[in-house]
Protein backbone atom coordinates (compact mmCIF):
# COMPACT_ATOMS: atom_id res chain seq x y z
CA UNK A 1 0.00 0.00 0.00
CA UNK A 2 2.85 2.36 0.82
CA UNK A 3 4.13 2.06 -2.76
CA UNK A 4 0.99 3.59 -4.28
CA UNK A 5 1.77 7.22 -3.34
CA UNK A 6 5.29 6.77 -4.72
CA UNK A 7 3.95 5.37 -7.99
CA UNK A 8 1.42 8.18 -8.23
CA UNK A 9 4.17 10.75 -7.75
CA UNK A 10 6.37 9.01 -10.31
CA UNK A 11 3.63 8.89 -12.97
CA UNK A 12 2.66 12.44 -12.13
CA UNK A 13 6.27 13.54 -12.59
CA UNK A 14 6.47 11.67 -15.91
CA UNK A 15 3.24 13.27 -17.09
CA UNK A 16 4.41 16.76 -16.20
CA UNK A 17 7.80 16.15 -17.80
CA UNK A 18 6.20 14.83 -20.99
CA UNK A 19 3.83 17.79 -21.08
CA UNK A 20 6.73 20.23 -20.71
CA UNK A 21 8.68 18.48 -23.46
CA UNK A 22 5.70 18.52 -25.82
CA UNK A 23 5.08 22.18 -25.06
CA UNK A 24 8.72 23.01 -25.80
CA UNK A 25 8.61 21.04 -29.05
CA UNK A 26 5.43 22.69 -30.31
CA UNK A 27 6.46 26.13 -29.09
CA UNK A 28 9.87 25.67 -30.65
CA UNK A 29 8.31 24.66 -33.95
CA UNK A 30 6.24 27.83 -34.00
CA UNK A 31 9.01 30.21 -32.90
CA UNK A 32 11.40 28.73 -35.46
CA UNK A 33 9.04 29.69 -38.28
CA UNK A 34 8.32 33.02 -36.63
CA UNK A 35 12.03 33.83 -36.55
CA UNK A 36 12.37 32.74 -40.18
CA UNK A 37 9.56 35.15 -41.06
CA UNK A 38 11.34 37.95 -39.22
CA UNK A 39 14.60 37.23 -41.06
CA UNK A 40 12.77 37.51 -44.38
CA UNK A 41 11.33 40.83 -43.25
CA UNK A 42 14.76 42.10 -42.19
CA UNK A 43 16.29 41.00 -45.50
CA UNK A 44 13.47 42.76 -47.37
CA UNK A 45 14.12 45.98 -45.47
CA UNK A 46 17.86 45.67 -46.16
CA UNK A 47 17.13 45.38 -49.89
CA UNK A 48 14.65 48.28 -49.82
CA UNK A 49 17.16 50.56 -48.10
CA UNK A 50 19.72 49.86 -50.82
CA UNK A 51 17.18 50.68 -53.53
CA UNK A 52 16.23 53.91 -51.75
CA UNK A 53 19.86 54.98 -51.48
CA UNK A 54 20.40 54.38 -55.21
CA UNK A 55 17.44 56.63 -55.95
CA UNK A 56 18.93 59.30 -53.69
CA UNK A 57 22.15 59.29 -55.72
CA UNK A 58 20.44 59.84 -59.06
CA UNK A 59 19.87 63.63 -58.82
CA UNK A 60 23.67 63.99 -58.94
CA UNK A 61 23.77 62.05 -62.20
CA UNK A 62 20.89 64.04 -63.68
CA UNK A 63 22.48 67.36 -62.72
CA UNK A 64 25.86 66.36 -64.14
CA UNK A 65 24.20 65.24 -67.37
CA UNK A 66 22.30 68.50 -67.77
CA UNK A 67 25.41 70.60 -67.10
CA UNK A 68 27.93 68.58 -69.11
CA UNK A 69 25.80 67.04 -71.86
CA UNK A 70 22.75 69.28 -72.34
CA UNK A 71 22.00 67.54 -75.65
CA UNK A 72 21.48 64.22 -73.85
CA UNK A 73 17.84 63.67 -72.81
CA UNK A 74 17.32 62.82 -69.15
CA UNK A 75 13.57 62.28 -69.36
CA UNK A 76 13.90 58.47 -69.78
CA UNK A 77 15.90 58.31 -66.56
CA UNK A 78 13.44 60.61 -64.80
CA UNK A 79 10.56 58.38 -65.88
CA UNK A 80 12.45 55.28 -64.70
CA UNK A 81 13.09 56.97 -61.35
CA UNK A 82 9.43 57.91 -60.98
CA UNK A 83 8.31 54.37 -61.78
CA UNK A 84 10.91 52.73 -59.53
CA UNK A 85 10.01 55.06 -56.67
CA UNK A 86 6.29 54.32 -56.95
CA UNK A 87 6.83 50.54 -57.06
CA UNK A 88 9.38 50.62 -54.25
CA UNK A 89 6.92 52.51 -52.04
CA UNK A 90 4.36 49.75 -52.64
CA UNK A 91 6.94 47.11 -51.74
CA UNK A 92 7.90 48.96 -48.56
CA UNK A 93 4.30 49.43 -47.45
CA UNK A 94 3.37 45.78 -48.05
CA UNK A 95 2.74 44.14 -44.67
CA UNK A 96 2.15 40.68 -46.10
CA UNK A 97 4.31 38.55 -48.43
CA UNK A 98 4.73 40.27 -51.79
CA UNK A 99 2.23 39.32 -54.46
CA UNK A 100 3.53 37.87 -57.74
CA UNK A 101 2.52 40.94 -59.76
CA UNK A 102 4.24 43.30 -57.32
CA UNK A 103 7.44 41.23 -57.35
CA UNK A 104 7.44 41.33 -61.15
CA UNK A 105 6.81 45.07 -61.19
CA UNK A 106 9.63 45.59 -58.69
CA UNK A 107 12.04 43.53 -60.81
CA UNK A 108 11.08 45.38 -64.01
CA UNK A 109 11.32 48.83 -62.42
CA UNK A 110 14.74 48.16 -60.91
CA UNK A 111 16.04 46.61 -64.13
CA UNK A 112 14.70 49.54 -66.16
CA UNK A 113 16.37 51.97 -63.80
CA UNK A 114 19.67 50.13 -64.07
CA UNK A 115 19.45 50.24 -67.86
CA UNK A 116 18.90 54.00 -67.91
CA UNK A 117 21.84 54.57 -65.56
CA UNK A 118 24.04 52.39 -67.74
CA UNK A 119 23.01 54.30 -70.88
CA UNK A 120 24.01 57.62 -69.29
CA UNK A 121 27.29 56.13 -68.11
CA UNK A 122 27.98 55.04 -71.69
CA UNK A 123 27.14 58.53 -72.98
CA UNK A 124 29.47 60.10 -70.44
CA UNK A 125 32.34 57.78 -71.25
CA UNK A 126 31.98 58.57 -74.95
CA UNK A 127 31.82 62.32 -74.35
CA UNK A 128 34.95 62.31 -72.19
CA UNK A 129 37.06 61.62 -75.26
CA UNK A 130 36.30 65.07 -76.63
CA UNK A 131 35.41 66.96 -73.45
CA UNK A 132 37.02 70.35 -73.01
CA UNK A 133 36.37 70.32 -69.26
CA UNK A 134 39.36 68.49 -67.83
CA UNK A 135 37.69 68.11 -64.45
CA UNK A 136 34.67 66.33 -65.93
CA UNK A 137 36.46 62.98 -66.02
CA UNK A 138 37.38 63.29 -62.35
CA UNK A 139 33.82 64.23 -61.32
CA UNK A 140 32.28 61.48 -63.41
CA UNK A 141 34.70 58.86 -62.10
CA UNK A 142 33.94 59.92 -58.52
CA UNK A 143 30.20 59.66 -59.16
CA UNK A 144 30.50 56.32 -60.92
CA UNK A 145 32.59 54.98 -58.07
CA UNK A 146 29.67 55.61 -55.74
CA UNK A 147 27.63 53.15 -57.77
CA UNK A 148 30.18 50.35 -57.70
CA UNK A 149 29.83 49.35 -54.02
CA UNK A 150 26.13 50.29 -54.04
CA UNK A 151 25.27 48.03 -56.97
CA UNK A 152 27.24 45.19 -55.41
CA UNK A 153 25.39 45.89 -52.16
CA UNK A 154 22.06 45.57 -53.97
CA UNK A 155 23.18 42.21 -55.36
CA UNK A 156 24.06 41.03 -51.85
CA UNK A 157 20.72 42.21 -50.44
CA UNK A 158 18.78 40.41 -53.16
CA UNK A 159 20.76 37.22 -52.58
CA UNK A 160 20.23 37.46 -48.82
CA UNK A 161 16.48 37.90 -49.29
CA UNK A 162 16.31 34.92 -51.66
CA UNK A 163 18.36 32.77 -49.29
CA UNK A 164 15.95 33.48 -46.44
CA UNK A 165 12.95 32.73 -48.66
CA UNK A 166 14.58 29.49 -49.80
CA UNK A 167 15.18 28.47 -46.19
CA UNK A 168 11.59 29.21 -45.22
CA UNK A 169 10.16 27.27 -48.16
CA UNK A 170 12.48 24.32 -47.53
CA UNK A 171 11.29 24.10 -43.92
CA UNK A 172 7.65 24.07 -44.98
CA UNK A 173 8.34 21.07 -47.23
CA UNK A 174 10.82 19.04 -45.16
CA UNK A 175 9.85 16.68 -42.34
CA UNK A 176 9.55 17.20 -39.38
CA UNK A 177 9.35 20.99 -39.72
CA UNK A 178 6.65 20.55 -42.38
CA UNK A 179 4.36 19.16 -39.67
CA UNK A 180 4.58 22.41 -37.71
CA UNK A 181 4.21 24.41 -40.92
CA UNK A 182 0.87 22.75 -41.60
CA UNK A 183 -0.17 22.91 -37.96
CA UNK A 184 0.36 26.66 -37.71
CA UNK A 185 -0.50 27.58 -41.31
CA UNK A 186 2.99 28.63 -42.38
CA UNK A 187 2.70 26.34 -45.41
CA UNK A 188 0.03 28.70 -46.76
CA UNK A 189 2.38 31.70 -46.72
CA UNK A 190 3.73 32.28 -50.23
CA UNK A 191 7.06 34.09 -50.26
CA UNK A 192 8.42 34.74 -53.76
CA UNK A 193 12.09 35.09 -54.63
CA UNK A 194 13.46 38.04 -56.61
CA UNK A 195 14.69 37.07 -60.07
CA UNK A 196 18.44 36.62 -60.46
CA UNK A 197 18.24 38.96 -63.46
CA UNK A 198 17.30 41.85 -61.17
CA UNK A 199 19.76 43.79 -59.00
CA UNK A 200 22.83 42.40 -60.71
CA UNK A 201 26.35 43.05 -59.38
CA UNK A 202 28.18 46.06 -60.81
CA UNK A 203 30.37 44.17 -63.27
CA UNK A 204 27.28 42.61 -64.84
CA UNK A 205 25.00 45.66 -64.61
CA UNK A 206 27.21 48.52 -65.80
CA UNK A 207 30.26 47.22 -67.61
CA UNK A 208 30.20 48.21 -71.26
CA UNK A 209 30.66 44.57 -72.24
CA UNK A 210 27.48 43.48 -70.44
CA UNK A 211 24.24 43.28 -72.41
Amino acid sequence: MSDQPSLSKFFGFCFVTAAIILFCVFAGGYTSFYRAQNRIGAAKTYMEDGCKYRLELLPKLVEMTKNSMPQTPVSPLSQAVENATAILNQVISAKTPLETDLVKAFENSQTGLTLQIKLLFTEFEASLETASDKNLSTRFTALKNEYIPLQDHLFVTRKRYNDEVDYFIKRTLTFPSSVFAKMYGFNKINHIKISEDALLPYHMAFDSSSS
